[in-house]
């Protein structure tokens, strides 16, 4: 019995070192117009939806796919020119398609454009992923960098 408890204790030590935080940075660089669906009152409105899909790099030297998809949620708020939406991503690593994590959140964004303001770090959550990723959980930082291009630092868990 004695030896079984030491073998489960093991067993446990190792598991712990699988699951010890993470972090991997994918970058792109600046991005194309998002596909846009005018999908509520005609112009700017809560259940616009846009689109992107584009290669990136991460810092484990594979390539990687970000596929998103943001959903206007809120008016804009006449002191801050801001409206809130809700984004959807997955990022795939890799080239055999199997290891992706997939982010969730919203954030606040200007009216005038599709995305974040520059050098504006928002927090996401990382709420799963699939292949070696199956089962993470944690936070991305994504930023819009000065000239363009873009940064997500993912804390896996």
């Amino acid at each position: 019995m004695k030896g079984f408890i030491f073998f489960v204790l093991f067993l446990f030590s190792l598991s712990a070192s699988v699951v010890a935080q993470t972090t991997l940075t994918v970058t792109h660089g600046p991005l194309a117009s998002p596909t846009y669906i005018d999908a509520g009152a005609s112009g700017d409105s809560v259940g616009d939806v846009r689109i992107w899909r584009f290669d990136a790099q991460a810092s484990t030297n594979e390539p990687a796919v970000m596929d998103w998809l943001m959903t206007t949620t809120g008016q804009v708020d006449s002191a801050t020119q801001l409206e809130s939406r809700m984004t959807t991503s997955v990022v795939t690593i890799g080239s055999a398609g199997k290891d992706t994590i997939l982010l969730q959140g919203i954030g606040m964004y200007p009216t005038a454009g599709a995305t974040l303001k520059r050098n504006a770090p928002l927090e996401r959550a990382v709420v799963g992923g699939t292949g070696r990723y199956a089962g993470v959980m944690g936070t991305v930082y994504s930023t819009h960098l000065p000239d363009g291009s873009w940064s997500h630092v993912i804390n896996l868990k």
